[in-house]
Formats: C-alpha cells, sequence, structure tokens
C-alpha cells in the first residue's frame, strides 16, 4: 500500500512516498518556523501559510492515499493551549492529523533507522543537527550506549553569529568550532566513526566534498564516507571561498535549505573533533526512515 510521510523540522519539510517497502523522497521545502516565532503565538502567519498551501497541494496529488505527519523539534516547544489549536487548525484546514513527536519518539525513530546499518563491533556515534536542537546516540552491536538532547541547533548559532551567511562568512569557521565545543557534552565512550545524518549525503555530494568510497560496511544508502580531515578543509572552503548565492544555486528546487548549510557543518565539525572522530559517514536518514522501518 502506497502511503505519504511527511517530516516537519524546525526549517525544512521533507515530503516521501512508501510504495513496495521503498521510500523515496518526493520534495523537500524549507519553511523557516523559528523566524518570528513566539512559544505562546506559535509559528508566524507566514510560515503557517506556507505550511498550509504545502499540505493542500499534497492532498489535491495524492488524493484517497493515506497521509502521516511528524513534527519535531520547535513545534514542542509551543505553550500546550496553542499547541492543541493548531493541532485543530492544521485538521480543520487541510484534514491532516499534525502529529507532535516527543524528543524520545525522534530518537528513538533516528536509533531505529540506523542502528543495524554498520555492523562494525566498536561504538559509532549518530549526528543529528536541527534548527533548535541536536541528538548524539552512541551505538555499539544494536544496542544505545547513550543518548544526549543538546538544547541547541543551527539557528541557535546562526543568530549569535549573524555573519555566517553573508557572501562569503565574516566569521572563521574555528570561532564557531571553538563557540560549539564549549556547549557539547562529555561523552562516555569514544566513537571514532560517525553518522552524519539528514541529508547531509545528498549536501556533499552537491558541494564536492571529497568523498570516498564506504569500504567499512555494505549499504546503498550509505555508499560514501569522508575522513575528518578532509571534512574540515572542504568546510574552510565553504566559508571563505563558495559564495553563499553558489550554495543556493547547486539545489535551485529550494535554496533556502542552504541557509543552515555553513553552520550545520561547523556544528558536525566541532562534533567530531571534540569527541575525536576520524571517519563521517553523510546520510540522507532521518526519523521517517525509522517510521518506515519500525
Amino acid at each position: 500500500m502506497k502511503k505519504i510521510l511527511i517530516d516537519v523540522g524546525s526549517s525544512t519539510v521533507k515530503v516521501y512516498e512508501f510504495l513496495n517497502e521503498k521510500l523515496s523522497l518526493m520534495l523537500q521545502k524549507s519553511i523557516l518556523f523559528k523566524n518570528d516565532f513566539d512559544p505562546e503565538k506559535g509559528i508566524s502567519q507566514q510560515s503557517k501559510q506556507d505550511l498550509f498551501e504545502l499540505f493542500k497541494t499534497i492532498k489535491s496529488k495524492n488524493n484517497e492515499i493515506p497521509i502521516e505527519v511528524y513534527a519535531t523539534e520547535i513545534f514542542r516547544k509551543i505553550s500546550p493551549s496553542t499547541k492543541q489549536e493548531f493541532i485543530k487548525e492544521v485538521l480543520n484546514i487541510t484534514g491532516l492529523n499534525f502529529n507532535i513527536i516527543s524528543q524520545e519518539q525522534e530518537s528513538y525513530y533516528l536509533t531505529k533507522a540506523l542502528i543495524d546499518k554498520c555492523a562494525l563491533s566498536d561504538p559509532i556515534l549518530i549526528i543529528n543537527i536541527g534548527g533548535g536542537s541536536t541528538e548524539l546516540i552512541v551505538i555499539k552491536n544494536q544496542q544505545v550506549l547513550e543518548k544526549h538532547n543538546i538544547n541547541f541547533g543551527v539557528g541557535t548559532i546562526i543568530t549569535q553569529f549573524p555573519d555566517i551567511n553573508n557572501s562569503l562568512s565574516i566569521v572563521p569557521i574555528t570561532t564557531v568550532v571553538d563557540y560549539v565545543k564549549e556547549l557539547l557534552p562529555i561523552l562516555e565512550n569514544n566513537p571514532k566513526i560517525a553518522f552524519y545524518t539528514g541529508g547531509e549525503l545528498n549536501y556533499m555530494t552537491l558541494a564536492n566534498y571529497p568523498l570516498k568510497s564506504n569500504i567499512l560496511f555494505d549499504d546503498s544508502d550509505h555508499p560514501s564516507v569522508i575522513s575528518l580531515k578532509d571534512f574540515q578543509i572542504k568546510n574552510k572552503e565553504v566559508f571563505e571561498k563558495i559564495t553563499f548565492k553558489e550554495l543556493e544555486d547547486l539545489m535551485p528546487q529550494n535554496p533556502k535549505w542552504m541557509y543552515g548549510a555553513r553552520t550545520c557543518c561547523a556544528i558536525a565539525q566541532a562534533i567530531c573533533e571534540k569527541y575525536l572522530v576520524t571517519i563521517i559517514i553523510p546520510s540522507n536518514s532521518n526519523i521517517i526512515n525509522g517510521v518506515v522501518r519500525e
């Protein structure tokens, strides 16, 4: 049976088709829900309008097909009464149930998406960087060893360093990396390998990062790896030599996605440096992959 699954994050809506046991990304649209967000009022009227129009378009093109919505991050921060009213409004206007999942559910689905992908016996770090929060999950032998939900994300760091998205970043990447390191918790384990999730395989391919073939394990969803050293070199180039317009042009169908590109990579670099990760596995997996596997 065909299904449409929608992941609504703090800055990007991803729409997937699940058919014949296969999951495929149909569409992604960046809506910056953090702009003018207020816990008591919720998301802005413009963001709400953009979201409703997207939902109605998806529904009109997929008549009679079940559609499931999974919302995370910023929507958890809406006050309880406003949240209830918003969920009712989504249902009344679009006919869709707006399912806001808990932090625990999000961690569970993300872990489910990746926990048995790599059969190595060493601990592996899962890095999931969102608009308003960051998750770190350490797995080993298909078991979760530790989880850390951290209250900062791409939007937080851009607020701290707004010049990061100038044509060329005025802020050195080392400044951002050093700042983020101070916010990170201590890990009990020492993972040398990390899954870097959330569309990063697509981004690194588009931005021409020096990816190498994945010889650690065989998985069509994760064909590539990159060393921390090569990641650092390319990130510096993205900050200092590739203009923001050039980044946007890499994704003409959704240029706003690049709003978080520099910041996200700086956060990931800080995480890998802090915990001495040496190999990064770029991944497009997210909670929807975990929902499907569940």
